[in-house]
This record gives structure tokens, sequence and C-alpha cells, in this order.
């Protein structure tokens, strides 16, 4: 039997997923029809993983759409901003925007840590201040500045992919790091399913067993925490988050749907691009999902977006590493060109990083 003739119809999947209301009003119809689907509709598919978790027969619609934007791929990503991915991501894996750094060999010198780009882009001393924490708490750690690819990936242009992933593994190996521990959650997952070889860690996991600075947000209003999508089934991660905030003492509301049931914060599949209308919606919505105008995650991504869907965005990482911005609780606003800036000076940093002893 296959899944359209399994589905129900219940439209469980329909409730938290915007797309499917905007192109269908059955899922059941969607999956008899899906590998015909049109470009519009498959490169609107957040690949969030929210319709298979709460289908009750277990189908994956968002399987259906990535296979389809793999076929489209070649003759239609052109029409859907691709371009600017394009040159995101040769820049993402250019000498100039990439490093890895070794350090003396101590305990911790078979580990690396990765910030990722976002982080990377958001704030150069931010990222300093974390290795300068793991320094003291894990002592020969690496660091790793390098993108995952998942641009690429996401949108089906899978042969790109696999070059730009593969520059990924040789800096791995090159490091000589068995251990990679991951501030961003698209790399965590990349990491996770594509390298399994290399064990990899979330950083907010590994600062829940090593220790965070002392700081202290209990006079702060409660702030709701928002739950990444890539992190819908790593149940230990969303334990050390939340771990990590009673530390702080900072007190926070959970979203009705949240951990394993989280929501898409709108900037899934590359939405921004595909279909911009849609992604801002979908901010909008989840932004709207709390009564706390402030919002906590642990993705920049994320937490971008849920400024722009009108709520206050915040990492916990400002709150943790960043003295300024966590005593204004708000993250400053930056362009492109400045973003850009910052992926540079963060690889200076990084290159040009001595422990102090």
């Amino acid at each position: 039997m296959t899944d359209a003739q399994e589905c129900i119809d219940c439209k469980l999947c329909m409730k938290g997923c915007l797309m499917m209301g905007e192109f269908t009003d059955s899922p059941k119809t969607l999956l008899e029809t899906i590998k015909d689907s049109p470009a519009n509709v498959a490169f609107s598919c957040a690949a969030c993983g929210y319709c298979e978790h709460v289908c009750p027969k277990d189908i994956s619609i968002q399987e259906y759409f990535v296979e389809r934007k793999e076929e489209l791929a070649p003759t239609e990503l052109h029409n859907f901003g691709y371009r600017a991915v394009l040159f995101h991501q040769v820049l993402s894996f250019s000498k100039p925007l990439t490093t890895i750094k070794k350090f003396k060999d101590k305990n911790y010198s078979h580990m690396a840590f990765m910030p990722g780009c976002a982080l990377s882009s958001y704030s150069p001393k931010l990222v300093e201040s974390i290795i300068s924490h793991l320094q003291k708490v894990s002592p020969g750690m690496g660091v790793l500045m390098q993108c995952c690819g998942k641009p690429t990936r996401v949108l089906g242009d899978i042969s790109r992919f696999d070059r730009f992933y593969s520059t990924l593994e040789r800096d791995i190996e090159r490091l000589g790091a068995t251990t990679i521990v991951t501030a961003c959650e698209n790399c965590y997952m990349s990491l996770k399913t594509l390298t399994p070889h290399v064990k990899t860690i979330s950083l907010y996991e590994w600062l829940d067993i090593m220790g965070i600075p002392d700081c202290s947000f209990e006079d702060a209003a409660p702030v709701a925490l928002h739950d990444p999508c890539p992190t819908r089934h790593e149940p230990q991660l969303h334990k050390s988050v939340r771990s990590l905030l009673n530390k702080m003492k900072l007190s926070f509301k959970e979203f009705k749907f949240n951990r394993e049931k989280t929501q898409c914060c709108g900037s899934g599949g590359m939405l921004d691009l595909t279909n911009s209308k849609l992604a801002h919606e979908q901010k909008v919505s989840r932004a709207h999902q709390t009564d706390c105008e402030t919002i906590v995650s642990y993705c920049q991504e994320c937490a971008t977006s849920m400024s722009k869907g009108g709520k206050n965005g915040m990492h916990i990482l400002d709150l943790l590493f960043d003295p300024v911005v966590a005593k204004n609780f708000k993250q400053p606003q930056l362009n492109l060109l400045t973003s850009w800036m910052n992926r540079y000076k963060t690889k200076q940093i990084i290159k040009n990083f001595k422990v102090k002893i």
C-alpha cells in the first residue's frame, strides 16, 4: 500500500504547516500528485519534519518533496534565487572565510569547536568569548571554521553539495579531530547524519557538562524558548538547553509546540529565497504563539527569524558570553555587508587566537 493510500486525511499535518494550507486542502490529494508537483510547490517545503512527527501513519511528506526538489533542481533552481545561494556557498567555503586552529596537545586535543556560518556572521566577539571559555573548561580543543553546505543540499543540488561537504570532511581530517562540538543545529545534524565516524556533540550539551560562566537573570522577565526544528529528535539536546537556562536562573515558558513537536521559525529550506511571502507568514505565526516579548533560541537563524516575526529574538549564547547584549536584552541588527565582514573578522580572530595562561 502506498503512502497516499495509507493517508487517512486527518489533516493533523496541516495544522502546523502554512505551506500545505497554501497549496492544498488535503494531504491525501497532495501525496497523490506530489511526484508531478510544480516547482513553486516543491521549493516551498521548509523540510522541518513536522508532518511526519504528527502523522498517525508516520508518513513523511517532506521526503517526497526532497526527491522532487532533486528532480527539479537542474532546470528550475535558477528561478528561485539560486544564484545568491551559490554565491553564499562559494564564499562560505573560500579561504578568506575558513580556517582550522590547533592548540598544544592537551586532554581535549581530539576535539574541535565548529561555530558555524550564522554565528560567525553575527558576532566575531561572541565566537571569541566562547573559544576562550572552551579553552578554560576543555584545554586543547581545536577550532573548525567551515560551512556544512546545507543550503545546497536542502535545495536539491546534490552534486555541488557533495563537493562542498568533502571540503569540510578534509578539514576535520587535517585537524585530526574525532569529536566535533557544534554551535549550529544544522551543522550538528549534517555531521551526525553524514559523517557518523566522527562523534558530534552540541555545544549546549558540552556546556551543560563542563560548566558556564557565572551569570544570573533572576530579575529578568520570563522568556519563551524556541526549539530549532533540526533538533526535533534530539531529546538530550532539549534537556541540556533547559538545564542551562535553569543554571542561568532565567525564567522561561514553553511553546505549546515544543521539543519534538516544534514548528519551523520560517527560515527552513531556504524559504526566504524560494517563497519569501510564506517565510514571513511563518515567522509571524511562530513568533506570536507566545505572549512573551523575548524569544530565546539556540540557533542564530531562529533568533533572527523571531525578530523578523515581530518579537525580540535572542540567542542563549548572547546571554552567556556577551555582557553588553545580555544587559540590553537585544541583539544588534546587521546588514548583509556587515555579516560578511564579520565572518572575515571571525576567521582572523580564530587564526590569531592565543590561549591566555
